[in-house]
């Protein structure tokens, strides 16, 4: 067997998970102070079960889990594995190799586990023992420990022999074997204390079965009698509430008549008022329109009179106006005729002048057509020509303009397509960025509601596990404390009832007696005293001194009893007994009621004991005459004063007998009698007080418990989610950032392509006009160059011509003109004439024209206003018939209006008796519901104490009722059953099983206590063959380790003495062992005078000689070497080498000559403030640090 690895996680200074893996020989652990390699140590004690923080350099058992630096969080457990190889078997597990782990949490959680099996601490040690291995093994061995071999006392010396002389796993079984030897001592003695008891009971039990029956028979009998009864009565009300039923059912069906005609009343009623309501609306609009009617002919008749007011005017002006043309006819007359004279000269001049005139204008008219056709046609001519050119130019740049305008409309139209695609994809853009700015709003808003939830939710947590951690650890106390007083309280019930059972302090003829009794070997026999009488706490000490020897005396049913337990002790030779007879004995109480006027006086001792009543005869014998006194001095004056005629007790149980003779002294307060009886009593309610207690307490601790484990997880759990949620909200943010970014991004050029759009747009209007007014000028242009081409070569003829005949015509023009000045001198001299007189008749015929146009303007507005006057007077003829109509409508609306009132009326009046009759009814329905509910409370009330009493529905106990035929007789009887019931006092109705029980308990008591004795001469042959082997064991192993020791300490010490000796040889399992050295060239009479190295030298030398005679698997040696010089460093290294074919070392060590004997190193590093590194370095560089 040998270690194959170690690996630790999370202890001390090794957070991370590491692995030390060994081989045979020696491996050495080396590193500078302060780097943890010790740690490797302690982690090796404790996976073997160490118990003590102490020895693992701590203060608490949690500190050896890793505690955490600045940038190293705290580890929540600590847990150490070592790997056995067990191929040869040498440790008791089914297993070729033996993995053993130790696993600690923060919380004080702890488990040990073989193998990835959970096991308790025991089976680690018990796996270790006598193997050297485990935590009070030689395994492992520190400085403290080699200082211990040598400086300790000689008793403490044993265990690490006892270790090598493979006695530990004796020494536990001798242990095991003495506790069972002392359990069983004490079962024998309460088996023995129980039986006693159980024969006192068997006869009591009886008697209390006997009369249990008896009240089982009259109970029963009461039960199905009072059920009976019980039953009858609920017939009864059952009868009582079908009648009231079914007057209630008459009764509301009437209500319910009266209630359907008061609501068809009532609707009638609405409907006569709404009827009504709209008649007198009706006649009302009636009046209305005839007021409306009256006012618009009132108007019609003024329009008349304003009308023909108008019509007088207008004829008066027409007559005006004729007048005056009149008068302006008369002077025309005389002027036409001078004008007609003028005219006729006139027009002989003008007739010549007009003759020679035509001819000069015929001829200028023909020449002057003939110029202008000449100058017409020439600049028609020099015109057309330019027109035609500017024509063709302009053709050009219209055609220019069109074809531009064509290509710009083109580009307009495809720049239009592509900003529309572009604008629908920036507003699908958009939409989706608004929509996903909302999700993600919202899902931040969500996340914020949720992330301020789970932090009330944690704040609320922390505080709950807070109060609930303070509660469980208070509560954990709690329910430890209540778990020892109960156990404190259980064994003292446990001893007392031993007691009781046994009859302890009873006189073996007593228990004789009701053991007897209890078999049944004799009757007769009610019970101890002690046993028939129970009395306060207070009074005990008082009535078991009053008693004394009394209590034990036996009580029986008559003198035949009593003769029957005397001849069985005879029979028997067991002893003598008092017995008393409840027929014979018949004592009496101390007839001095001025007693109680005494100071001090308490009662008589009989007034002081509860009992039953067939037993007052005997108690008034023992206690009738014997006062109670509150002390001693009260006792005094009370005997003084009474001259010492009768007994009296104190309460602390001093003594003035009759006579005046004084008893007293100490008085144990746990040995009496009545007081064990009482205290057990006592006993049984604190017993229940602290069950109910303890369990109260557990479920708490076990609820908080819980709820601490829930608050834990719910905490962890919402950590968890805060830490998402605030993951998510940032989250959120970068997202809402991001989106709102490209939402205003879109939405900028949104607005900026629908300018771009609506500007394209317009200007697509623009052009397209443009080329629609091009085209058209463009095809006027070519016609207008098509017309103008054609006149122009039809001018150009024509012009030649022209010229030719001008000149001809402008000769003869000339003449004409002479001619027709001559007359044109005449004609004016006679046209001024006419003029004169025509300006003097055409003003006359001015003036008559507009007076005639004014009389007829007057004439048409008369026969307008007649007309208007007509069409007024039509209206006016039907507004009569109107205002008749619509008045006899009024009236029979009227007359409605008054009808449907007067009906309305009739109904308030019906409604109102109906109303009367309903609340008549309403009472008589009200009084027949509270009688039903009288009589209900009372069927209720029945059923629910037969439901109480017996636990019995209305249905079952009508099952098992008799009929009733006299509920009077039944009653009579039913009262008889409870008085006897009530005569028979307290019942104890278990007391038939309980003596079933008893008889039977006794029978095994008899077979376990043959077995407990069997098992007790068992246990002491087991003990006594485990010492012997012990000592045997021990003494062969002591003899082989001095023998080493003596032969080691010469070749480490170069010479010298020694010895191992047994501070006492006749008790070599107990006795200590001294060690005497002598050093070469010394003379040493205490080891505390060897040097610190010497010391060392010596301890490590026993400890050689232990491994050579008991080699250990593997050893751990934690610079045990610390105090050797370098010589005797490297004797101790060269050493391990001869040990190493059977012990494999793993050595912790600072020391050159150990570090070069190891086959492999481990270096332990702290290059991170508290938190310890491994490396490993192989044989060939050890070596090489050999050679340097």
């Amino acid at each position: 067997m040998y270690l194959k690895s170690l690996e630790l996680q999370g202890f001390k200074s090794f957070p991370d998970k590491i692995e030390l893996k060994f081989n045979k020989g020696i491996t050495a652990v080396v590193g500078p102070n302060g780097s943890g390699k010790s740690n490797i140590g302690d982690a090796m004690r404790w996976v073997m079960g160490e118990q003590s923080s102490k020895a693992l350099r701590g203060e608490k058992m949690a500190g050896v889990i890793f505690h955490g630096t600045q940038t190293r969080p705290k580890a929540p457990f600590a847990q150490v594995t070592i790997t056995i190889d067990n191929e040869d078997g040498a440790l008791e597990y089914d297993s070729d190799t033996v993995s053993v782990s130790r696993k600690l949490y923060r919380n004080g959680d702890s488990f040990y586990m073989i193998n990835g099996k959970e096991v308790n601490l025991k089976d680690i040690v018990e796996l270790f023992m006598d193997t050297g291995l485990g935590r009070d093994g030689y395994s492992i061995i520190g400085q403290g420990r080699i200082a211990d071999i040598v400086n300790g006392k000689s008793n403490d010396r044993r265990e690490i022999f006892e270790e090598a002389a493979g006695i530990s796993k004796f020494r536990s079984k001798k242990k095991e074997a003495e506790k069972k030897l002392a359990a069983a001592e004490d079962n024998l003695s309460r088996i023995n204390d129980i039986m006693g008891e159980i024969e006192g009971r068997i006869g009591p039990l009886k008697a209390q079965a006997e009369k249990a029956e008896k009240f089982r028979v009259l109970d029963e009998e009461k039960r199905k009698l009072e059920v009976s009864v019980w039953v009858h009565k609920l017939n009864e009300y059952m009868s009582q509430i079908a009648g009231y039923e079914e007057k209630l059912s008459a009764v509301k069906k009437e209500y319910e008549v009266i209630t359907q005609e008061l609501e068809s009343i009532e609707d009638d009623i609405n409907d006569s008022f709404a009827k009504s309501a709209e008649k007198s609306e009706l006649a009302d609009s009636y009046k209305n329109q005839i007021h409306q009617v009256e006012l618009e002919n009132s108007q019609a008749l003024s329009k008349i009179a304003v009308y023909e007011n108008d019509i007088s005017h207008l004829e008066d002006n027409i007559l005006k106006l004729k007048e005056q043309i009149s008068e302006s006819n008369s002077s025309k007359y005389y002027l036409e005729a001078e004008l007609k004279t003028r005219r006729q000269e006139l027009e002989e001049l003008d007739e010549k002048k007009a003759k020679q005139q035509e001819a000069v204008d015929c001829k200028e008219k023909e020449l002057s057509e003939l110029i202008d056709k000449t100058a017409l046609s020439d600049k028609s001519v020099s015109e057309a020509g330019s027109f035609i050119n500017e024509l063709y130019m302009k053709k050009s740049e219209v055609s220019f303009r069109l074809e531009n305008a064509k290509n710009n409309l083109s580009d307009i139209d495809e720049q239009i397509e592509n900003s529309l695609e572009r604008k629908k994809q920036l507003e699908e853009h958009s939409k989706l960025s608004s929509k996903e700015l909302k999700e993600l709003r919202e899902s931040k808003g969500k996340a914020d509601e949720n992330k301020q939830e789970l932090t009330n939710r944690m704040s609320g947590l922390a505080k709950l596990l807070e109060t609930r951690n303070t509660k469980l650890s208070e509560c954990r106390k709690n329910l430890t404390d209540t778990e020892i007083q109960l156990r404190d309280v259980e064994n003292r019930i446990k001893t007392i009832a031993d007691l009781e059972n046994s009859m302890e302090g009873f006189q073996f003829s007593v228990k004789h007696i009701m053991k007897a009794s209890q078999q049944g070997r004799i009757s007769g026999i009610c019970g101890t005293v002690s046993q028939l009488i129970s009395v306060e706490t207070k009074y005990s000490v008082a009535i078991e001194t009053a008693l004394g020897g009394a209590l034990q005396n036996i009580v029986v049913n008559n003198e035949d009893s009593a003769k029957r337990g005397i001849r069985l002790l005879k029979e028997n030779r067991a002893g003598r007994a008092t017995f008393l007879p409840v027929t014979s004995v018949r004592g009496n109480r101390l007839n001095m009621p001025q007693l109680e006027n005494e100071d001090g006086f308490v009662a008589l001792g009989c007034e002081l004991v509860k009992y039953d009543s067939q037993f007052e005869g005997v108690i008034n014998s023992l206690l009738g005459r014997i006062c109670i006194a509150e002390d001693i001095d009260s006792a005094t004056l009370i005997a003084k004063k009474y001259g010492y005629k009768f007994r009296i007790v104190t309460l602390d149980g001093q003594v003035i007998n009759a006579g005046g003779s004084f008893t007293g002294g100490s008085v144990s307060k746990q040995t009496g009698l009545l007081t064990r009886k009482n205290e057990a009593e006592a006993l049984a309610k604190k017993k229940t007080a602290l069950e109910n207690s303890f369990t109260e307490l557990k479920q708490q601790v076990e609820k908080l418990n819980q709820e601490v484990s829930k608050y834990t997880a719910d905490t962890e759990g919402l950590r968890e989610k805060l830490s998402q949620v605030n993951s998510d909200i940032l989250r959120f943010e970068m997202e809402i950032k991001r989106v709102s970014e490209y939402y205003s991004d879109y939405e900028n050029k949104l607005d900026e392509i629908e300018t771009f759009i609506e500007t394209l747009k317009n200007k697509y209007k623009i052009v397209s006009g443009d080329i629609d007014k091009a085209q058209t000028e463009l095809s006027e242009i070519e016609a207008e160059i098509s017309d103008n081409e054609a006149k122009l070569a039809d001018s150009q003829n024509e012009q030649a011509e022209l010229k030719n005949k001008r000149e001809q015509l402008s000769e003869e023009l000339s003449q004409m003109k002479i001619m027709a000045a001559e007359l044109s001198k005449d004609l004016d001299a006679c046209k001024l004439s006419i003029s004169q007189l025509e300006e003097t008749i055409g003003d006359s015929d001015t003036d008559s024209g507009k007076l005639n146009d004014n009389i007829s303007e007057c004439e048409k507005k008369i026969a307008e206003k007649k007309e208007l006057i007509f069409q007024t007077k039509q209206e006016l003829s039907g507004a009569d018939e109107k205002i008749a109509a619509a008045q006899k409508m009024a009236e029979q609306a009227q007359r409605e209006h008054i009808e449907l009132d007067n009906a309305a009326n009739k109904l308030r009046t019906k409604q109102k008796h109906k109303m009367d009759e309903k609340e008549t009814l309403s009472g008589q329905l009200t009084r027949a519901e509270e009688q039903k509910k009288s009589v209900t409370a009372g069927f209720d009330k029945l059923v629910a104490q037969l439901w109480d009493d017996y636990e019995l529905t209305r249905s079952d106990a009508a099952e098992i009722a008799e009929d009733i035929v006299d509920i009077t007789v039944a009653n009579r009887r039913l009262n008889e059953l409870r008085g006897k019931i009530r005569n028979l006092g307290s019942v104890n109705l278990g007391a038939i099983e309980e003596y079933a029980e008893v008889s039977q308990r006794h029978e095994f008591l008899t077979g376990q206590l043959n077995d407990v004795n069997t098992s007790k001469t068992e246990l002491e042959k087991l003990i006594e063959d485990l010492t012997e082997n012990m000592k045997n064991m021990f003494t062969d192993s002591f003899e082989r380790i001095n023998a080493n020791f003596k032969k080691i300490f010469t070749e480490l010490f170069g010479g010298g003495q020694c010895e191992l000796i047994l501070t006492d040889p006749n008790n070599v399992l107990e006795c200590g062992i001294e060690i005497n050295v002598q050093p070469p060239g010394k003379v040493i009479t205490n080891l505390m005078s060897l040097s610190g190295g010497e010391q060392a030298l010596v301890a490590i030398a026993i400890y050689f000689a232990i491994l050579k005679i008991s080699p250990s698997p593997f050893c751990l040696l934690d610079e045990i070497e610390a105090a050797l010089d370098d010589v005797n460093v490297s004797k101790y290294a060269q050493y391990l080498h001869h040990l190493t074919d059977k012990t494999q070392f793993i050595t912790i060590t600072h020391r050159r000559g150990t570090m070069e004997e190891a086959d492999v190193l481990y270096g332990v590093t702290m290059q991170e403030k508290g938190v310890s590194k491994l490396l490993k370095m192989d044989v060939s560089e050890t070596r090489q640090m050999k050679l340097e």
